[in-house]
């Protein structure tokens, strides 16, 4: 697919998602031929709070419709998958850090190793951790004093699953 075509598609999705109060992290038509998939991603505009089911499911029929009643995807038929990010997703936007306020988080710097931390805070330009060491096997862990890190000196970040 061309940029052009990808942005005539996301012309008809973009406002659907909107009007369900949801933001659209990206819209994309993959592959050729009979094998072609519409990837929608959705998710919360701001806050913590994770979208359930009934609600990718509910936007999922509106978007079905709305681009069975505008028809901007040319060619042939296509599968349409709308989702989520996932619990583990990337973190690459100031928006993507403050959804994930109080969750743990993978942080590969620029410089020095990965640690985990604790996501305390996330503003515009640096985020708040608070990183924990266990000195070792079987002693309690010890918190770290709190530091900003500037989303610019991170290579790479991801939200971490907890058991």
């Amino acid at each position: 697919m061309t940029s052009h075509e990808n942005a005539t598609i996301r012309k008809t999705v973009a406002p659907v998602v909107e009007a369900a109060g949801l933001f659209l992290e990206e819209c994309e038509l993959t592959g050729e031929g009979g094998t072609r998939t519409l990837r929608v991603l959705v998710d919360v505009t701001e806050g913590t709070e994770s979208l359930d089911l009934d609600g990718v499911a509910a936007v999922a029929r509106e978007i079905s419709d709305a681009l069975d009643r505008e028809d901007p995807v040319p060619g042939p038929p296509y599968e349409l998958e709308v989702s989520t990010p996932g619990a583990t997703r990337s973190l690459e936007t100031p928006r993507h850090w403050r959804r994930n306020v109080g969750r743990l988080v993978r942080v590969r710097p620029l410089e020095g190793e990965r640690y985990t931390a604790r996501l305390l805070e996330a503003h515009e330009d640096h985020a708040v951790l608070q990183r924990w060491h266990q000195p070792k096997k079987g002693m309690p862990v010890k918190y770290l004093d709190p530091e900003d890190v500037a989303y610019d000196e991170v290579r790479s970040a991801k939200v971490e699953v907890e058991i």
